[in-house]
């Protein structure tokens, strides 16, 4: 129960123990695109296993991940569950 971004309190009190809500996360990516001009709807899925499109095709060579890799990282390969 270690979380990178544990709950934080009103009052700015850490609980390590605790996740942040998703309610609280989708209010800070609401805040963040409306501040930077950025129009449309994002949720978390957006970030939930970011990174795999461009690791699959824009990373440089020998830095590119198989479509294998990238079956399990989405959880999609067999007996392979995120």
């Amino acid at each position: 129960n270690d979380f990178i971004f544990p709950a934080m309190s009103a009052n700015g009190v850490m609980h390590p123990g605790q996740p942040i809500s998703h309610d609280t996360i989708q209010k800070w990516i609401n805040e963040s695109t409306a501040s930077a001009g950025i129009l449309g709807n994002f949720s978390t899925h957006c970030f939930h296993h970011g990174g795999t499109q461009y690791s699959f095709m824009f990373a440089p060579m020998g830095q590119q991940w198989t479509l294998a890799k990238v079956w399990w990282w989405g959880g999609w390969a067999e007996g392979k569950h995120i």
